[in-house]
């Protein structure tokens, strides 16, 4: 039996094939008709009519439709999609559905191709409210540009784009700027480059293909400006309250560098800080203001990018101290003094209180007040004593304790020259007692004198007051 069944192999072939050529035979001649379809482009029509309305629109699903028709067997190797033009108007547009019928025409190939449809034969139509919207452009810059130079100014022509869509995609976008490299410049530079737009988050967007911008290119130039260095300057106002005292300016930024064109640099030296900024009044404590020292600057002067504009500024206020002193003769300068006189500062140690910060009084000394007292026409006898004090940044005499100087005739000095008169006009003295006391005086003053100037050079005060 299986041996039958493979002889009979040859049959089963040439059946087969007889069977294909009797079915081409059939189809060549009776040509019957087969239904076919072709995918085709959906054209769009009227679309003015939701523009005018300020509305946009997209096709739900994809942007073409199938197109079903009739044509005979032989003929169907001659259709090409092209053959046909499938498209909806939105004048027909039906609001309630948002839905509009597909109309299709051929165009060529008409005596062969019959009954042309699209299937299906309506399409969805989404529709929007249109958005017109600008933005100004922000430029971003990357690299770094030559050492000792740094960007001045960017023109960016346009400065602003306009976007127009639907709110849905419009609504997306945040911000639009423009980026361009500037590593190594060393000098002006221009270029184009293309808009691109962010998200709130500072994200890049993609845009969509149904938002139209009014330019695809925006002109830039670089202005490059070599770097000037200036260094911070503070005035200051006001008052600390009594018991405190201002100590200084302290700020972290020391200097700022700025670049500009070179007329406004060129007597540009520093940047000062007005009093109307910085004022103490009342201060009993460190004040601090934040001040953007760009307000300081001339027009078209910035300052370099990578830089704060912003200087913190502290006004140092500390609270006085006092500190009682005592005072010595050495630590007292005289002046007017006699040097037939002898000065005995009664008590012998004069209390003096004064005020200044902690840690200056702390090194202070007592000559350091620079204490004085002008002994000019005191005579022998008890005077009250009055001290001044050098002027200083340090410290202040608040008060100091009252003391007497007494005053008395140096051993020897005679004590008034008046004394012989009134010794002639009581006692009545002859001529040669009158020449002998003369002689006598005489002698006596001369010994007085010298007396007087071993005891001058023996008194250190006195030589370093003379001196």
């Amino acid at each position: 039996m299986k041996a039958k069944e493979i002889n009979n192999l040859k049959l089963k072939i040439i059946s087969i094939f007889l069977a294909f050529f009797i079915w081409l035979v059939v189809v060549n001649v009776s040509n019957p008709e087969v239904v076919r379809s072709k995918e085709v482009p959906l054209d769009i029509l009227n679309e003015q009519v939701l523009t005018d309305a300020k509305r946009t629109f997209e096709i739900s699903g994809k942007n073409t439709v199938t197109v079903y028709f009739d044509v005979r067997t032989r003929d169907e190797y001659k259709v090409r999609p092209t053959d046909f033009s499938a498209y909806i108007d939105l004048a027909d547009l039906y609001d309630v559905t948002g839905s509009v019928q597909v109309k299709v025409d051929v165009l060529n190939n008409k005596e062969i191709i019959k009954n042309a449809a699209a299937r299906p034969g309506v399409v969805r139509v989404e529709t929007e409210e249109l958005q017109t919207k600008s933005f100004d452009l922000a430029a971003v810059t990357d690299g770094k540009e030559a050492d000792g130079y740094a960007l001045n100014d960017i023109t960016l022509t346009p400065k602003t784009i306009t976007v127009k869509g639907p709110v849905s995609k419009v609504g997306l976008i945040s911000y639009a700027g423009v980026e361009i490299k500037k590593s190594g410049v060393s000098e002006d530079t221009e270029g184009v480059t293309a808009p691109i737009f962010y998200d709130a988050n500072g994200n890049k967007l993609e845009i969509s293909d149904r938002i139209e911008v009014n330019t695809s290119e925006i002109q830039y130039h670089l202005s490059i400006s070599k770097i000037k260095n200036l260094p911070l300057d503070f005035e200051v106002s006001g008052k600390e309250e009594s018991g405190y005292r201002f100590t200084g300016v302290e700020c972290e930024t020391k200097s700022i560098s700025v670049v500009g064109p070179k007329s406004s640099l060129a007597s540009l030296n520093r940047v000062t800080v007005p009093a109307a900024e910085l004022n103490l009044d009342g201060a009993t404590a460190d004040r601090t203001y934040t001040v953007d020292l760009r307000k300081y600057l001339p027009a078209g002067v910035s300052i370099v990018g990578s830089e704060s504009p912003e200087a913190v500024i502290r006004l140092k206020v500390e609270k006085l101290v006092t500190r009682d002193m005592a005072l010595t003769e050495s630590d007292i300068r005289r002046e007017g003094f006699s040097a037939d006189y002898n000065y005995q500062f009664r008590p012998s140690r004069i209390g003096v209180l004064v005020q200044g910060l902690e840690e200056e009084l702390a090194e202070l000394n007592a000559s350091d007040l620079g204490a004085e007292i002008n002994l000019a026409g005191m005579e022998p006898g008890t005077h009250s004593g009055s001290l001044e004090f050098a002027e200083s940044d340090v410290f202040d005499v608040l008060d100091y304790a009252q003391f007497e100087i007494e005053v008395s005739h140096k051993i020897g000095v005679l004590e008034s020259p008046a004394s012989s008169t009134d010794g002639e006009e009581q006692g009545g003295t002859t001529e040669a007692d009158s020449d002998t006391e003369t002689e006598t005086t005489a002698k006596k003053t001369t010994e007085d004198q010298s007396a007087a100037d071993s005891t001058a050079e023996s008194d250190p005060v006195n030589e370093q007051k003379e001196g």
